[in-house]
């Protein structure tokens, strides 16, 4: 389990930051098709540096 704090490397490849470390910022505990939110130094293209993952599409680095 991704726990606050960690980082993850991303493994969703139509993402922005596939294959780019990030940090873990939050974990949601409740049912969510997204539960885990990661923070990347880098923007993407529209200026966000934060979104949220799957479990199987975080990996711990």
């Amino acid at each position: 389990m991704v726990e606050k704090g960690a980082k993850v490397r991303i493994l969703r490849k139509e993402s922005y930051w596939y294959n780019d470390v990030g940090t873990v910022v939050t974990v949601e505990r409740v049912a969510s098709n997204y539960p885990i939110v990661v923070k990347f130094v880098k923007v993407n293209y529209s200026g966000t540096n934060v979104t949220n993952f799957k479990q199987d599409e975080v990996l711990v680095a």
